[in-house]
């Protein structure tokens, strides 16, 4: 079932144009078999410091997160190209500080306190690079609430987030902007925003130019919500769907074009945590296990993708909070039996040439088999940057092709 009305009325167009560029593509190549599922590629890890988690990751592989250096007030950190974290100045007065989201500039957003209990009693903040440095600002709220945060940052410089009057629930989203925060509308709760200025409130997207807000049903069965938690530049979007028994949470994803995906089964806490403009999605299982579920590879456990030469590394279920376009993957892990637990950079080891989509390292029938099932349907065969799969994509991948 496809719920997205416009989507539903380019399906045919979109399948006719997408049938005459199997045809071009595999006549170039001189290939008409198939093409072969490939497997994951592995990946290299840089351990970013001790009693760190990261929160997110932007596309040159840098990583927000936060610590406790003093095992009481949080404080939060940035992580740049592999680097350890390094702390995040305080405005006067604050004393404890938490990191949820950066863009690709760097600019960092969450919140500060002038106590140690940021979680609870937040005041939004953002972050923003200067030189080598970083300069905070205190964002407040909206007039009459004690409290807010700040929850995502796009490439276009909007943040959102929220303010009331309970820190540990939050009752209106909002939209920062330089004369203060505004509150969103529909009774909107902003998760997070993409850079075509979309806004994730569960099941709801909220263009913030036209106002419009779009509401996905949610797939058969009996189900008591869905809860959001990342969002892409396609308008895909994953989290965790609620039922009704004591295993009542799934992971699940939705994919524009394609609907909802179950990432694994239900459990009493789980939930998928980021996704990418090519559709792979981070999920954990509480206490059990975190891992991702590529697109089309499928689902792997983080801890089997670490190359062994890269030693023995035991990933942790939670903490797999963020994963890029070039499938960096940001999440928690111990070195050996008895290494401290902390934020690790996971990066793939074969990077191959432009087209190289599903990371072996080559450009091959399965690289053009992903990028033909995305043509003219969302971002995640993009290769020229542009925010879609077209015949410039098409062009860099066979120009690419064997190698």
């Amino acid at each position: 079932m496809n719920p997205n009305p416009r989507n539903a009325r380019l399906a045919c167009p979109r399948a006719l144009l997408a049938s005459a560029v199997v045809l071009i593509a595999l006549a170039a190549v001189g290939a008409f078999a198939p093409a072969s599922r490939a497997g994951a590629t592995t990946y290299r890890v840089d351990f970013l410091g001790a009693g760190w988690t990261g929160t997110g990751i932007n596309a040159q592989g840098d990583v927000c997160g936060n610590m406790s250096p003093d095992g009481t007030a949080l404080r939060a950190g940035v992580s740049r190209a592999g680097q350890p974290f390094e702390l995040l100045p305080l405005p006067p007065g604050m004393q404890s500080s938490r990191a949820h989201d950066l863009n690709d500039a760097g600019v960092i957003v969450g919140a500060v306190c002038p106590n140690q209990y940021v979680i609870t009693q937040p005041t939004a903040a953002v972050w923003r690079p200067v030189g080598s440095a970083y300069e905070v600002e205190v964002l407040g709220g909206l007039p009459g609430d004690p409290y807010s945060a700040a929850y995502a940052v796009n490439n276009t410089g909007d943040i959102i987030g929220g303010s009331g009057f309970w820190g540990w629930n939050l009752s209106t989203g909002v939209l920062f902007t330089p004369a203060g925060p505004v509150a969103l509308p529909g009774g909107v709760l902003g998760s997070d925003v993409n850079d075509q200025r979309v806004v994730l409130s569960g099941r709801r997207l909220l263009n913030l130019d036209t106002g419009e807000i779009t509401d996905t049903p949610l797939p058969p069965g009996n189900w008591n919500g869905f809860v959001g938690a990342a969002l892409n530049n396609g308008n895909d979007f994953c989290g965790y769907i609620i039922g009704y028994s004591g295993c009542s949470t799934f992971p699940i994803r939705y994919r524009q074009g394609i609907g909802w995906e179950f990432l694994g089964g239900c459990a009493t806490t789980t939930s998928a945590t980021a996704i990418n403009d090519r559709g792979d999605t981070l999920s954990y299982y509480y206490t059990t296990a975190s891992g991702v579920t590529f697109v089309p590879e499928g689902y792997f456990m983080l801890g089997s993708l670490i190359d062994a030469s890269q030693g023995e590394w035991y990933v942790q279920w939670g903490g797999a909070n963020g994963i890029n376009n070039a499938r960096q993957i940001v999440a928690a892990a111990r070195q050996g039996a008895n290494g401290p637990i902390g934020a690790i950079l996971m990066t793939p080891l074969s990077a191959g040439a432009p087209g190289d989509l599903d990371g072996d390292g080559d450009v091959d029938q399965a690289d053009l088999g992903i990028l033909l099932s995305c043509f003219a349907t969302g971002a995640c065969g993009d290769l020229d940057g542009d925010g879609d799969t077209d015949q410039g994509d098409l062009g860099i991948l066979l120009a690419n092709f064997g190698s």
